[in-house]
Formats: C-alpha cells, structure tokens, sequence
C-alpha cells in the first residue's frame, strides 16, 4: 500500500499551529458569544412575554364584547326643601304610631278604616316596619266591609297579602 497522506497538499493546511496571541483571542471570543447568548435568551423572555401579553389583551377584548352593557349609575341630587311662607304653614304630620294609638283611643271615628290603612301604608313606606303594617292592615279588614276587602290597584304588596288572606278565611268558613 502506498502512502496518500504525504501527496495530499491540504495536509499541511490541516495541522493546528500554535498562533500568536491566542489567549487575547480566546478571552474576546468568549466575552462575544457571551453578549450574544444572553441578547438571544433576553430576546427569547421578552418574547414570551409579548405573548402573554398580547393573550391577555385579546381575552379582555373579548369579555368586552360580549359583556353586557352597565346599566348608567344613577345620580342622586338632594334637594333641600323650600319653606313654605308662614301663612300657608300646614299642620304637622303625625307619626304612624300616633296615628294608631290615636286610632285606638278613640275606636269610633268616621274614617277610621281609611286613617288604618294610612298608618298601615306610612309604617311600611316610612318606617320600612311590615309588622307593624301588617297590624294597621288586619284591623282595617276587621273593622272594614266586603267593599273594603277588594282588590285595587291602589294595594301595596302586603295589603294584598292580607286582603287575599282574609278572603281565604271566608271562603274556609263559609265552607265549614
């Protein structure tokens, strides 16, 4: 066998040679590959990021769309009230629990059905007491007629309660 290494030209080119300086070259090699793997892995972080990001914005996109429009906030003025001129001063309103025990101590007046349901309706709108409603209530039925006992338009939802409670009873009784 013949020996082809010697008569190859590039062999020479091949064979590492000790260069001049090559620590210098090592140590700039290094500090620029260095830069470059940390510029890529901070690209590859502000990337990732970009993405999130862009998700997160296009989900909030979404929910803005398909939520429902917010009903406008209402805006409460309070209006101080105008004194009326001293000659056309109006007597004093009595409190519900006036009214009642007025009513209780004196059993016999003319309107004794409409002041009930006056106290009645005050102590519920006023006084937010469905207790004490629900009392002015059933004594107005007791002491009212069967006109009194109809349904109106007029009713708040307690009054109706009782009103339709009271007309069950007679209907029981009656069937009794």
């Amino acid at each position: 066998m013949s020996d082809y290494s010697q008569l190859d030209p590039s062999d020479e080119l091949l064979v590492p040679k000790p260069a001049e300086g090559s620590d210098a070259l090592r140590s700039l090699i290094l500090k620029r590959t260095t830069h470059v793997v940390r510029l890529r892995r901070w690209a590859r972080r502000a990337g990732v990021v970009l993405v999130l990001a862009a998700c997160y914005a296009a989900g909030l996109a979404t929910m803005h769309r398909l939520a429902p429009a917010a009903p406008p906030i209402p805006i409460y003025v309070e209006k101080t009230p105008e004194e009326p001129p001293a000659a056309q001063a109006k007597e004093p309103v009595p409190s519900p629990s006036d009214l009642e025990w007025h009513l209780l101590d004196h059993p016999n007046q003319p309107r004794q059905v409409a002041l009930y349901r006056e106290a009645g309706d005050r102590y519920l709108a006023e006084a937010n007491d469905p207790e004490a409603a629900l009392r002015c209530y059933r004594r107005m039925l007791d002491i009212g007629s069967d006109a009194d006992l109809a349904i109106s338009p007029d009713d708040n939802w307690l009054l109706l309660a009782a009103k339709a409670e009271r007309q069950k009873e007679k209907r029981d009784a009656k069937a009794n």
